[in-house]
């Protein structure tokens, strides 16, 4: 009955292990399958989704930039001098035609926009001011100059700064988006243009969206206000959709694609993409449900497979089962006769599998214990005795493992404090390594300090012992090997030292082995044992790997410090530089001397971790300290400074102008006879004072205070003394503004007078010196009769000085057109061939008097030029004169070609040379390289500044090469075609 319990017991465990089995395959493959399935349709249905929200928001992205870049085509301004922006209207009243004539042209671009663009409603030009100067609208009356004033809109300060500014999204008639557009224009004095576009087309981009018959989209601003949707009554409604969970994760830059309550209510999948130009997103939503009806497939298909797959697995566990019961019962039979002691009679099974190669085995096992049943007591106890050794083995590997595990725990805990990692490192050791101590030594100047010690042996812990070579340590440390003495005490003669040691210990073998970090030694482990016992090469190999250990340990430390104090480091130089920037930003920036100074003290005072500060400007009428900017203080506190009157060698900021140098107190209650109680009364303890110089002049102060009392460090010193530096940068940037703005107003009005009396005067002096010329040719031509020989020499020379007087008055009248901005280029059709070959008939006679060789060098295949082909030639004159001037021997040469679509032409002399400080001063009015009382050669300096503004006014460039002693170079380029003047920037 037992027999047959027992059968039946292991019949039904069988099926129900093949069941499990087979039917948890199925479950696991179809969870699997279903798994895999829902990630993919679900990552498809995002994708599609997210493709359309990006789609759309690229057509509605496009739509803003197209809008923007017809706007900005109609951005032109008469303001693109520098001047303009700098010295104010006044500077620009002979171009008030030119502006004039743009304004015209800017209202016919604002026409041609609303005619091109029908998403702009009104578009309307910004003067330098802020105020209107014209508005173009669609639908309402066109406006110039109303004047009125934008200067403090939004879209005014944002595009006068450089940038483009996108209004936030407003409605009218209650449903029509429509958002502003500023754009700046012009190159130095910024203007604007504004225009209004209407969202109309992004209305339309959101109804063609297909995305099923359930979905929707619509876009939200930048104020998360719905601005754009397919029903246009949704937009009457105005609604606010930060609450909505899927425009908060849009916000918070979370997935593309959430499950949310929907616009219209209801639980829906929402993707979203960013529309960068309006600050806000495009969201497309579809029911949740919708959305994921494809996933229903996979499930139905996995649980109809798994149910076929289960009904089947029951099936094959029976027949399976049934199979393999009842060869298992014979052996069950056969091994309880095996255990009853019954040998002689085998197992009897034919089942052809394993189940009857393991009959067999039982067969061959049962006439083995029959056979060695004699001797199984001396096997069992030598298998004993095996196995304990293997056990012990096996104990001592792990609680090496162990102490190992312990140690690197240890390391781990103790990022910055080497000394238990080296405590736990003796102590393991010592007990795994059979050793009666373990000490770690540790280099510390000359000498080995003990860093750790544990064992009976006295070693006190910070104890120092000689690095030499006749101790078993130092020789490891300094040899970079281990060292293994079986009786220190014996080996006097290799190790004097260490052998005195152990025989004042008491200690005899020893073992040390280096701990070496890139083939350095940095340090020594060793174990001592007081008896003659020498240490096995397992213990050895055990103690290297203690000592690799410790190798890491120490690294760690001094890592991990490293890295601390460098982060440290790191951390305050980028809050330094941080502040620094700023502090530059604002006075390169800012003339608001108020706002500046008190940026300063501010930074200051927070990257010195003190409580308050102060910004001083030296009066030097009443030789006192005027606080300027304070930063930390009250009110009251701030009112009683400025009564204090601090003047020069009276308290930490008077002393520190007296020293020329930083001044700190550490404690002003320490501080005999301080000037100012009202400070101690305060709270404030501690005082740091760095003086404002100026060339040596002290022109101010900076303070720090501090309620805690204790000495600054240094490199909070040299942070405020470059605070200083910035503060008088500050000071001394207002200074000289204020100066320039009046000496600027003074030399425009000088400008002016000098360039309309040049003028009159260069047309007063022509007439006459005409006139004397031409009466002068009239006599040397034997008009009124033959002229003696002494009277003509006489003339020639009375003709050569009016010519030359002539030229002067020329240069002089031309300086003056440059300077009134009066020249006009006469542009027609050159050759540049011509116009060398006419400079070189012109000064050949000149070159040939002082015995120069003159060259021109010109390609014959130059292309047809356009430009102001007399001056130009009065360029190449001016250049090849000064070079022929100041030339006495050697040559002079013209080169002409073409170099990145446009023509050089250089002018080389053999002369002295130009010194490097000379080169640009040349360049400038009135100017020579010697502009000496002596200068041995004429001239008024005129001619090579006239030379570069024509050459500008093509839209050239002159510059000069030279070396002294090795002659000079001067080349300039032009433009092969000059349709137009190129107006001075």
């Amino acid at each position: 009955m037992k027999n047959v319990t027992s059968g039946g017991r292991l019949f039904r465990k069988y099926v129900v292990v093949l069941l499990v089995l087979v039917g948890g395959v199925l479950m696991a493959s179809s969870l699997v399958e279903l798994y895999f399935a829902y990630r993919e349709t679900q990552d498809a249905i995002l994708r599609v989704e997210r493709a359309k929200a990006v789609a759309a928001a690229a057509r509605i992205e496009q739509f803003l930039k197209e809008v923007e870049l017809q706007v900005r085509e109609t951005t032109r301004t008469a303001s693109d001098d520098p001047d303009a922006s700098q010295v104010g209207p006044a500077k620009l009243g002979f171009r008030q035609g030119l502006g004039a004539a743009m304004a015209e042209q800017r209202e016919l671009d604002f026409l041609r926009v609303l005619r091109n663009v029908p998403a702009v409603g009104e578009l309307s030009h910004l003067d330098l001011a802020g105020k209107e100067q014209l508005r173009v609208s669609r639908l309402g009356l066109d406006v110039v100059g109303s004047q009125e004033d934008f200067s403090r809109a939004p879209k005014f300060v944002e595009a006068r700064a450089g940038k483009t500014y996108w209004s936030p999204v407003y409605l009218k008639n209650e449903s029509e988006p429509y958002v502003t557009l500023a754009v700046p224009g012009g190159k130095y004095a910024v203007e604007v243009t504004t225009a209004e576009v209407s969202l109309g087309a992004v209305q339309k981009i959101v109804s063609q969206i297909e995305i099923g018959a359930d979905g929707y989209a619509y876009v939200v601003d930048s104020r998360d206000q719905l601005v754009a949707h397919p029903d246009n009554r949704m937009l009457r409604l105005k609604r606010d959709l930060s609450g909505l969970a899927q425009v908060k994760s849009a916000r918070a830059s979370a997935p593309v694609a959430v499950v949310a309550e929907g616009l219209g209510g209801g639980r829906v999948l929402a993707a979203h993409a960013a529309i960068a130009p309006l600050g806000g997103f495009i969201f497309i939503e579809r029911p949740a449900a919708a959305a994921y009806a494809p996933l229903r497939a996979p499930i139905i298909r996995s649980a109809v497979i798994f149910v076929l797959g289960l009904g089947l697995s029951v099936l094959a566990s029976i027949l399976l089962a049934r199979r393999m019961v009842a060869p298992i019962r014979v052996l069950q039979e056969g091994a309880a006769r095996i255990g009853a002691g019954t040998l002689d009679q085998p197992i009897e099974l034919r089942t052809g599998d394993e189940i009857e190669a393991l009959a067999d085995s039982f067969n061959r096992m049962t006439a083995s214990l029959k056979e060695s049943y004699e001797g199984l007591e001396q096997k069992v106890e030598a298998r004993t005795r095996e196995l304990a050794d293997a056990n012990r083995e096996l104990t001592e590997a792990l609680e090496q493992q162990t102490a190992t595990s312990e140690i690197l725990r240890v390391i781990s805990q103790s990022p910055t404090n080497i000394e238990p990692v080296l405590d736990a490192l003796v102590k393991s050791a010592t007990r795994f390594c059979g050793a009666y101590d373990a000490v770690i030594f540790l280099p510390e100047g000359d000498g080995l300090r003990v860093a750790a010690h544990h064992g009976s042996i006295p070693q006190p812990v910070g104890r120092s012992v000689p690095l030499v070579h006749g101790t078993v340590g130092g020789r490891a440390l300094l040899e970079r090997r281990a060292v293994h003495v079986a009786d220190l005490q014996a080996e006097v003669q290799e190790f004097p030292e260490g052998s005195e040691f152990a025989r004042q210990l008491g200690h005899r073998t020893i073992l040390s082995v280096p701990l070496m970090r890139e083939s350095v030694a940095i340090g020594v482990i060793q174990l001592r044992r007081a008896e003659v016992n020498p240490f096995s090469d397992k213990q050895i190999a055990l103690l290297q790997t203690f000592a690799d250990q410790a190798v890491i340990a120490i690294e760690n430390v001094r890592l991990f410090k490293e890295l601390q104090e460098r982060t440290h480091e790191l951390t305050r130089s980028v809050e330094e530089l941080k502040a620094l920037g700023e502090v530059g930003q604002a006075v390169s920036s800012s003339l608001d001397i108020e706002s500046v100074l008190t940026s300063i003290v501010s930074h200051a005072v927070e990257l010195s971790q003190t409580d308050a500060g102060t910004i001083y400007e030296f009066d030097e009428a009443t030789q006192v300290f005027v606080p300027r900017a304070n930063y930390g203080m009250t009110e009251e506190l701030i009112e009683t400074l400025r009564q204090s009157h601090i003047g020069i060698g009276a308290s930490g900021i008077g002393q520190a102008a007296a020293t020329r140098a930083a001044v700190q107190i550490p404690d002003l209650e320490s501080e005999p006879n301080y000037p100012l109680p009202f400070m101690l009364e305060a709270g404030y303890r501690a005082l740091l004072a760095v003086p404002l110089l100026r060339e040596g002049r002290v022109i101010g102060g900076l303070s720090v205070r501090r309620k805690a009392a204790g000495a600054f460090p240094q490199p909070i010193v040299d942070l405020l003394q470059t605070f200083a530096t910035q503060s008088v940068i500050a000071i001394q940037n207002a200074r000289l503004f204020r100066e320039i703005d009046e000496k600027s107003r003074q030399l425009e009005v000088a400008s002016k007078h000098k360039s309309q009396f040049l003028a009159n005067m260069s047309h007063e002096l022509r007439t006459p010196m005409n006139a004397v010329l031409g009466y002068t040719d009239l006599i040397l031509d034997n008009i009124f009769g033959d002229v003696p020989e002494a009277i003509r020499d006489t003339l020639e020379r009375v003709k050569a000085n009016g010519h030359h007087l002539l030229g002067l008055i020329n240069d002089v009248l031309d300086l003056s057109k440059i300077e009134a901005g009066q020249l006009v280029l006469s542009l027609s059709d050159y050759s540049m061939g011509e116009v060398v070959h006419a400079a070189v008939s012109a000064v050949e006679s000149l070159a040939a008097e002082k015995k120069l060789a003159l060259k021109a060098t010109v390609p014959a295949d130059l292309p047809p030029a356009r430009g102001d082909e007399r001056r130009i030639t009065q360029v190449l004159l001016n250049l090849t004169g000064n070079a022929i001037k100041f030339t006495d021997e050697g040559e002079v040469s013209i080169q002409a070609r073409i170099s990145d679509g446009a023509f050089v032409v250089s002018v080389s002399d053999t002369g002295p040379g130009i010194s490097e400080a000379d080169q640009q001063k040349i360049f400038e009015e009135f100017q020579q390289a010697d502009s000496s009382s002596t200068r041995t050669k004429g001239g008024t300096g005129l001619g090579l500044s006239i030379s570069r503004r024509i050459v500008e006014l093509h839209g050239g460039r002159v510059w000069v090469e030279s070396t002294p002693g090795h002659g000079s170079t001067f080349s300039f380029t032009l433009p092969i075609r000059v349709e137009h003047q190129v107006e001075r920037a």
